[in-house]
């Protein structure tokens, strides 16, 4: 199984039907390197690997939060269609220069627990005002 993340931003409702664009940047949740200082900002890195005693890849989505706050994040297929919940819950403030642990992970598989088809998956952040999201692409 191959990924590709890209991303791109959306204002609309997580809940809601989410029209795929065209012309996505590569995301800056692929910037996973250190902090350079504390920020007011949330930050979002995430790839494709091994977790901790892992035996597959999965899609792991680590964040960072200034304060205390709701965290979701869902999974949309090409159709707009939730595919999995993967967080929606209260999180604790990160320590300044650190990224949440352990990090969320996608195993690829929707809500039923099935393997996911080929094709582009849109993941969704969304915690108080920011939202943001990156396409994954599953071969």
């Amino acid at each position: 199984m191959t990924c590709l993340a890209l991303v791109g931003c959306n204002s609309n409702p997580i809940h809601a039907r989410q029209p795929f664009f065209p012309g996505s940047e590569l995301t800056s949740w692929s910037a996973c390197g250190k902090f350079t200082g504390v920020s007011s900002d949330i930050t979002i890195c995430a790839g494709v690997g091994l977790l901790p005693n892992g035996t597959v890849p999965t899609y792991n989505i680590s964040f960072s939060l200034p304060n205390d706050a709701r965290v979701l994040i869902a999974v949309f297929d090409g159709s707009a269609k939730l595919v999995k919940v993967l967080l929606d819950q209260d999180e604790l403030a990160t320590l300044p220069g650190f990224f949440r642990q352990p990090p969320v992970a996608w195993d690829f598989k929707d809500a039923a627990g099935k393997g996911v088809p080929a094709g582009t998956y849109r993941v969704y952040f969304k915690s108080g005002d920011f939202q943001s999201t990156s396409d994954v692409v599953v071969e």
